[in-house]
């Protein structure tokens, strides 16, 4: 398992800071989950469901980013089920624009056509970022106008989005 995932591997939630973090049974800090879905060791809630956690991350996603509730339940879920929680495993994400990497094919290709693990195949082609000068605030600006027209939200909340669940991914350290 990746040692820091960033996000909870529970609910999605960017670990930005270390009260962001759930607590193992011996006290310390959890790597893998966040606060609101893991203490003392356990889960805050066991027996919960990936429709259940969906339901309950859309309508948080609703309210900080006024995305409407289906949409915001239908982001949660895509993102969720792919948790180590639900799925049973760690799904490397794209290092640069956090995309699952579900399959072969979401992967990018280094120069000899090998897949990369690192990337997904729109921002790595042919061993190089396929936008190799973008800055993480162009990106952001780049993306979050998608974001809002995929999603029916705002563009300004979108870029609040992007940019917190783009804040742990390696490329942009």
């Amino acid at each position: 398992m990746n040692e820091n995932p960033g996000v909870c591997q529970s609910c999605g939630m960017p670990l930005l800071s270390p009260s962001d973090h759930g607590t193992e049974s011996d006290g310390k800090s959890s790597v893998q989950y966040c606060a609101y879905c893991y203490q003392n060791g356990t889960f805050t809630e066991p027996d919960a469901t990936v429709d259940q956690m969906a339901e309950k991350a859309g309508a948080i996603m609703s309210q900080m980013f006024e995305m409407p509730p289906d949409k915001a339940k239908e982001f949660s879920k895509m993102q969720i089920q792919n948790l180590f929680r639900w799925s049973g495993k760690i799904i490397p994400s794209c290092e640069s624009c956090g995309m699952p990497l579900i399959s072969d094919q979401d992967a990018g290709t280094e120069k000899d056509g090998t897949r990369n693990t690192r990337y997904c195949t729109h921002c790595y082609q042919n061993g190089d970022f396929t936008e190799p000068d973008l800055t993480r605030e162009a990106m952001i600006k780049k993306y979050a106008p998608m974001m809002a027209a995929e999603y029916g939200m705002p563009v300004p909340k979108a870029e609040i989005m992007v940019e917190r669940f783009t804040a742990t991914l390696p490329r942009w350290q």
